[in-house]
């Protein structure tokens, strides 16, 4: 719904933007005392009553002023929302470091810390190229599969085998997908390989293509499923007064954040949007309550492949002029160390 004329646009930003600051519904005498053409507080309840026809404005309480529905605050960020000067928190966002679990959780700590909500990093494993993968015999029928992405993480996971494997074989196995990762994913690596075998086109030993095709890949795509969540500051939403009112919503919040799975299914809602995303309470696709807000934004690898996210979650009341470049900038920053790495 767009907005009837500049004065309803005046008032309803104005009601926004006084309940994010403050927290409190707007009454018309606090619009009226901030307008820089005067008008009566009988005239701005007449708007304000048609805000509210309009399911853009609400009030908790029979006595109390407005403050926008989430239609509204949908709207405001869609079209009157102006996006603040960051440049004291883009130098503090420049600072984090280049080892891969520095980036990861600095960028969570930061996003926190500068949002004074919860930061999230999503690392997927899942879509990260790799760099190198190694094989390691522990047991007859044990081995050790090592990953090392691109970005400088790495995996161990414990492989069983039907057959006992020599040390001189694992070597060749990791020759052979070494020679053919060139920054592929681990699906990617794994559907080359199947297809070379179907075609014959490799040269593994007899012994060393049954490895393959009985799926020594496999166990580590599967983990590869299964992806990084980096999380910080769940305490500061214990600082916001609205958010203490509901701490039963708050506890279903804390206990969402420890699910992996749920977290990273974020990724599926963000894969085809471009930019910083915001949802706003009952939008999220993965907490679907109108009590909180996320901002997130994708990040890439060399190749253009989003290979994560970083993002903020709060109570649907957030400074989004100055959360949405925070966001924006702490993933282009996370995206250029990766990328150097």
């Amino acid at each position: 719904m767009s907005l009837y004329d500049d004065r309803t646009r005046d008032i309803f930003r104005m009601i926004v933007e006084e309940y994010l600051k403050y927290g409190i519904p707007v009454g018309s005498q606090t619009i009226s005392n901030s307008l820089k053409q005067p008008l009566s507080p009988a005239t701005i309840r007449n708007v304000m009553s048609d805000l509210v026809e309009a399911d853009l404005l609400f009030s908790p309480h029979t006595s109390a002023g407005r403050q926008p529905t989430e239609r509204g605050l949908r709207l405001y960020v869609d079209t009157l929302m102006k996006v603040d000067d960051i440049t004291p928190e883009r130098f503090q966002i420049e600072q984090l470091k280049s080892s891969a679990h520095n980036i990861y959780d600095g960028a969570s700590t930061l996003l926190s810390g500068l949002s004074s909500c919860v930061g999230v990093v999503i690392a997927p494993k899942m879509n990260k190229p790799i760099r190198k993968i190694e094989f390691l015999k522990l047991e007859a029928y044990k081995i050790l599969g090592i990953i090392m992405t691109q970005d400088g993480m790495v995996e161990n996971r414990v492989i069983p085998v039907t057959q006992e494997v020599s040390k001189s074989e694992l070597e060749q196995v990791s020759n052979f997908l070494n020679d053919r990762i060139n920054g592929k994913t681990l699906p990617e690596l794994n559907d080359d390989l199947v297809r070379e075998i179907k075609t014959h086109k490799n040269n593994l030993n007899s012994l060393a293509s049954l490895l393959v095709k009985e799926g020594i890949i496999h166990p580590l795509s599967s983990s590869a499923d299964e992806g990084h969540i980096f999380v910080s500051g769940q305490s500061q939403l214990l600082d916001d007064p609205e958010a203490q009112q509901r701490l039963a919503e708050m506890k279903s919040l804390f206990a969402m954040l420890e699910e992996k799975q749920a977290m990273l299914s974020m990724m599926d809602a963000i894969e085809h949007g471009e930019g910083v995303q915001i949802f706003i309470g009952s939008e999220n696709p993965v907490f679907e309550r109108p009590t909180w807000s996320t901002i997130i934004r994708a990040y890439h690898d060399q190749n253009g492949r989003i290979i994560g996210a970083t993002g903020v979650i709060g109570p649907t009341r957030l400074n989004y002029g100055k959360i949405v470049p925070i966001v924006d900038y702490t993933a282009l920053i996370v995206e250029k160390l990766i990328g150097k790495n």
